[in-house]
Order: structure tokens, then sequence, then C-alpha cells
């Protein structure tokens, strides 16, 4: 990383002495949004844009007046997340680099938002502003950049927004850099550390020329060949010439429609002539257009041909693509009859079985429903299934191209046992889609550790794991869910180290007794302190336990000693994803406190009676009553607390109504079963 740092800063250096600084405020708006910790080449998003800004930002004049608008470095799932944490002046580079160096990455992508704050910042209704925003998201709350960036160039009275789309596919750089051509602003792909450096310097500095006279933009030439007509949700066959730049396409939009974003469908040229194109589901005239990037970096119409949709009985429209996993929105037309499905299979499936995947359709059904994608990339095909009464036929057929899916994790590389891991994600995001952690040598999908749904991450970027608790070396892994085989779309080593913890109490206690046990550790969610038999291996069946998450600063924990005697120990249990662990540990004695009981031998049937005792008097304690051949706990004819007990007073209880020969007992109640510490026999008469 040092060897391409000085080679960017070199390069930096030598373009500065021949380029100009870009004039008036400039406000960058960075993306902080937890995607950013995805990787490339093994290197954080987020690193590498810090490393790019940190380089053009080195080389900028003193007068250049710029400022740092970050969006999503706050709070998960918060579009709001919005701050202007440096003011457009003179000097701030080094404020906007340590900003960067100190930012954390967390939460949604308000894109929208962010550039709209900027703009106001900027004062840009009544002065020059541009902005410059870096992202490898879309947005994600509910805005139209769009419609922000038309606004925003109506308004303004120079107003300029450039869009860098760092990491993005061309199909979703395509849906943010209207924001940039609607403003007459310049869309940059960055996939790599130096693609995002020369974006930077071809928004942060312009060329001369820029503020000089520019000579006519000299359009190049182009043709088309369509269909002149095709039912609806067909593909259109274009035949077509033209400069086939590496962002050319041919599209499909309403009859008159001048935008150059939003249409309907379209197809790069790079796909070669003649390419197809899927057709909308509305009957009527169409046109096809080409559009070429270009070397302003705006979109322009070379050339347009109209065709007529027709009408059809049978229709199925969907994308041309889909990312392995994702879902499919169909648009069906059919008879409905009973048992009719849509289905996909692989490419090349004649048979009317063993699709991958299908949906009933019915004459209610919705008139647009879906189907998941496979997880392996290729061609397929949906069809529409006509079940006969002799036989299954299939009525229409389209394809459909599966790509790819692209996902990434990312987390700390190293973690201590039991504690909570914090997980940056990004992928399709299906339904069914999963992030896990497993053991580093473990290669299937499923028995993993622990997972959570990537549904039901708050801001679709982030979630959280809880640690193994035992140490060694793991994986945390992007599992995509689609029709056919699931896949590992994406996978991240951490390693678990042991975590630490103690325990102490007085070697010899009193059974029953409060002990005060002093204790370390993580003190996780789970994690607890418990009292077993000394032989006691497994985790679990403790004797008596407390959450180390219920204990109060300052004030010792407390256990109630077991109540019989005999040898026990007190351990710190971890509990993490997996089986708990017992950090820590040691023995300890519990000896028979001494007890007595005493009544009158012989006493009137239903007459009170007064006992004198001792004994611990421990809170739960007490004395009963119970028939002379009573062997369990519990089941007593009468009885008294011993908390009760009124100083240099006797107990008083109840005697039994029936007569015959009884005890009286001293109960013993501690962690476990109660014991019987004293007794005495004695005779209940009839009066």
């Amino acid at each position: 990383m040092k060897l391409i740092c000085s080679w960017l800063l070199s390069t930096s250096i030598a373009l500065s002495s021949s380029l100009a600084w870009a004039e008036g405020k400039t406000m960058i708006v960075l993306d902080a949004s937890g995607s950013m910790w995805g990787q490339i080449n093994g290197q954080p998003k987020l690193q590498i844009a810090r490393d790019a800004l940190a380089i053009v930002l080195g080389d900028v004049p003193a007068d250049m007046e710029l400022g740092l608008i970050p969006y999503g470095h706050r709070e998960k799932g918060n579009c709001n997340d919005i701050e202007v944490v440096v003011k457009p002046a003179a000097g701030t580079g080094p404020a906007i680099n340590l900003a960067a160096a100190n930012m954390k990455f967390l939460g949604k992508t308000p894109l929208s938002a962010a550039v709209l704050k900027a703009a106001e910042e900027l004062a840009y209704t009544e002065e020059k502003a541009t902005v410059i925003l870096i992202t490898d998201g879309l947005e994600n709350c509910q805005a139209d950049p769009c419609a922000v960036g038309a606004e925003l160039a109506k308004q303004g009275i120079d107003f300029t927004a450039h869009v860098v789309g760092f990491d993005l596919t061309d199909a979703q750089g395509k849906q943010v850099a209207c924001l940039a051509e609607n403003t007459g602003g310049r869309y940059f792909a960055a996939t790599n550390a130096d693609e995002l450096r020369d974006a930077l310097l071809n928004t942060v500095v312009v060329t001369p020329e820029k503020t000089a006279e520019v000579a006519p933009l000299v359009l190049p030439e182009a043709s088309l060949d369509p269909d002149k007509s095709v039912a609806i949700g067909a593909d259109i066959t274009v035949s077509w010439t033209g400069p086939n730049g590496e962002h050319d396409y041919i599209d499909l939009v309403p009859l008159d429609y001048k935008k150059t974003h939003g249409e309907l469908a379209y197809t790069y040229t790079k796909a070669g002539s003649p390419l197809t194109v899927r057709a909308a589901g509305k009957p009527g005239a169409y046109q096809v257009r080409y559009l070429w990037r270009g070397v302003d970096n705006q979109r322009h119409v070379l050339a347009t041909e109209t065709l007529e949709l027709t009408d059809t009985d049978v229709a199925l429209i969907a994308p041309d693509n889909v990312q392995a996993g994702g879902s499919i929105p169909i648009q069906w037309k059919g008879p409905a009859h009973k048992d009719d499905y849509l289905d996909l299979v692989p490419d090349g499936v004649t048979r009317t079985s063993g699709e991958l995947a299908y949906v009933y359709v019915t004459a209610e059904s919705e008139p647009e429903l879906e189907l998941r994608a496979p997880t392996k990339p290729g061609v397929y095909h949906i069809r529409y299934i006509l079940k006969g009464s002799d036989k299954k036929r299939v009525l229409h057929s389209i394809p459909i191209t599966v790509l790819p899916a692209q996902a990434s994790v990312s987390a700390p590389k190293q973690v201590t046992a039991g504690s909570i891991l914090p997980i940056f994600w990004t992928g399709p995001a299906g339904k069914d889609d999963y992030v896990d952690i497993v053991a580093s040598d473990h290669k299937r999908i499923g028995g993993e550790i622990t997972y959570f749904y990537t549904r039901d991450s708050a801001d679709g970027e982030s979630h959280e794991l809880k640690v193994p608790t035992k140490a060694g070396d793991y994986l945390v892994r992007y599992i995509l869910r689609g029709a056919g085989a699931d896949s590992v779309l994406a996978k991240q080593p951490f390693s678990v180290t042991a975590a630490e913890a103690k325990v102490s109490v007085p070697l010899s206690v009193a059974a029953g007794s409060v002990i005060a046990v002093d204790w370390a550790g993580p003190a996780g969610k789970d994690d607890y302190v418990d009292i077993v038999p000394s032989d006691h291996k497994r985790i679990g069946g403790e004797l008596t336990y407390f959450y180390t998450r219920d204990a109060v600063d300052d004030e010792p924990s407390e256990l109630k000693a077991p109540s019989k005697a005999g040898e026990y120990q007190v351990r710190y249990i971890l509990r993490g994803s997996g089986s708990g662990v017992v950090l820590a540990k040691q023995a300890f004695s519990v000896t028979k406190p001494d007890a007595t009981v005493a009544v009158s031998r012989s006493v009137l049937a239903g007459s009170t009676l007064d006992v004198t005792w001792t004994g611990p008097a421990g809170h739960d304690d007490y004395v009963d009553i119970v028939a002379i051949d009573h062997k369990r706990i519990g089941g007593e004819l009468a009885y008294f607390y011993t908390r009760d007990a009124v100083d240099d007073e006797p107990g008083q209880l109840k005697a039994p109504a029936k007569a015959g020969e009884y005890q009286v007992r001293y109960i013993l109640r501690g962690s476990g079963s109660g014991v019987v510490l004293a007794k005495q026999a004695f005779t209940v008469v009839d009066n």
C-alpha cells in the first residue's frame, strides 16, 4: 500500500501542475454507511476512500473552500443521520482528513437528502456551488436522486453535482448518474483505489479548458433497425451501428420521451448487434434509442426509431437479468385455468416438470407475481404452463439471465470469546439469505454456530452476532438462498481469543447461609455464576446461580449455600454462541449448622404449642409439624418461618386435631432441596 500511495501522490502532484482547481465553494458528501466495510482486494472500501481523500486533499490550494458532509456515520437505520462535519472554508483539507479517519461507518444511505443539505449549506440559490458525492450504494431512504438533481439545477444559480460511484455495477451507476447529469455534472465509476483517486481529481480539479471557450461537441453517427411490431413482453430484436462506447446502450422509452434516464428497459451495446431489449407490458407506440456517453460525460441520444407493441392473449414480462438469489417480478397474462402456473427452468429444459421454482396463477392472482432466482448464474427461462385435460403445455416462455450475486462481509479480525461481533454486510438481501458463523474448517451450508437473516437487519447493512465461547479460528459468511442449491457468496476469517474470569468465596461456609461472591469476567448478557457439587462436570443442572448482568456496582453478589453439607464448587459460566464454557471455578466446603427444636411430649388436640428452637434462622428456614412417619420436605400440617420469630419468645404452632404420634422439625432451606436439621417426637391426645 505504501508503494501505491507514493505513486498516487506523485501523480497528483504532476497533475496539479497542469490542471486548475475548481472555483467557488465545494462540499464533499461522503458515504459513511455500513456497506463501506465491504472489501476490495482485501482492504475495506472505507480505508481506500480515506487514503484517496488524503492524497487529493493534501495538494489542495490553501485558499480553496472545501467542506464535508457524511451520512450514516453515527447511527444504524436512521435516514436522518446526516451532519455538516466541516463547514466550507479555506484550508480545511487536514480537518476533512481527520474527520474521515475518525469516522464510524454504520448506517443507511440517504444520499439524496445529504446532497440537498450540502446544496443548502452552500447557499446554492445565491452562489456558485459544487457538490461531490462519493457513494458505494444506492439510495435506500425512499428518495429519488434524479428528481433531487433536477430540482437543484432548476433552483440553483450555478449548481453542479458530481457523483463518484465507488464499486457500483453499471446498472447501479445508472441509477445515481442522473443526479450528476441533471445538474450538468459528471458521473465517475471507480472500482479500486486508483480509479477513486482519479475520480476525485476530476471533480475537485477542473481543466483550464473548462473555464475557456470549448469547441462544440461533435456527435458520432448511429443507426437503429428494430422489429417494427412486437407483442407485449416479448424480446425486441434491434440491429444497430454506432460508436459502441463502454457505457453506450439501447433503450426502450415511451414515444416522445426526452430524458436520458428512467427508461423502461435497456441493453448495453457491448452485447453486440443485433441485441434484444425486453418489450413493455402495455400496448402502444414506443421508441428505441441509441444512448452515447460523450467525452463531456453526458448521455446523448444518437438515433431513435419507433415501433408498435401489440396485445396478446398470453404474455410474460420480466427483467432481462436478475442477480442470483434475487426476486424476479413477473407481469403475466394467460387463461388462468385451474392448476396453471409460472415456472423457472434452466436453459434447454423442455419437459414440464423438475422446475426450480414455480407459482400457481388463477383469475384472482395479482397481475405481478414473483419467483426466486437460482443461486447459480446462467441463462434460464420463465414459462407459462397450461394444465390441460390431457397434459401440460408450455404456452409461452421468455429468457432471463441470472447474473453472479455480489456480497461482502466485514467484521473485526480478533474478538474475545462470548463478546458481541458487529458485522457489516452487503448482498442481495433475499428473503431467506443469512449471515452465519462457522468454524474455519467448516465447508458445508448448514450446521452453523449462530446466524441472522439479512431481512432482520434494521438498516440493511449491519447486524450483530454472539461470538463463540471457545477460542479458535472461525469464519463469518454470507449465505445466498434461492432456487436450487445454496451458496457461500462471501466470507471473512476472524479469530476468537479466550476470555478470562475469576470467582472467589470463603473456603468453608455453613449450609443455607448467604455467600458473598467476588467475581470478575466479561459479564456478557447471558453469563452467570453458579454453585454445583464438586463432581459436577456439565453446564446446567446448577443448584443456584445469578446472572452477571444483574450485578450492581460496588455491591457484592450473593448466592445461597446448599442445604446439604459436602464439597461444592462455584463457577463462572461464559455463554456465547455454541455451548457454554466454565471460565473459572473454586472449590469450597459446606458444613452442617446446629439446630434444636423442643415441645411438650404430650399435647391436647387442636391446642397451641409453644416451640422452643435454635438454628441458623435463614430467610427461608422454617419449623413444621408432620406425622411421625413423614419423611419428605413439604406436606407439613403446620409451620412458621424462623424469620418471623420475636426475640426471647417461643414460636407457636397449632397441634393437629387428630390424636396420634407426630414430630416437630427444623427445616433448613438453602440452594437445592431442604434438609431436616433437628426434630422431636410428641403425642397428640384427645380432650
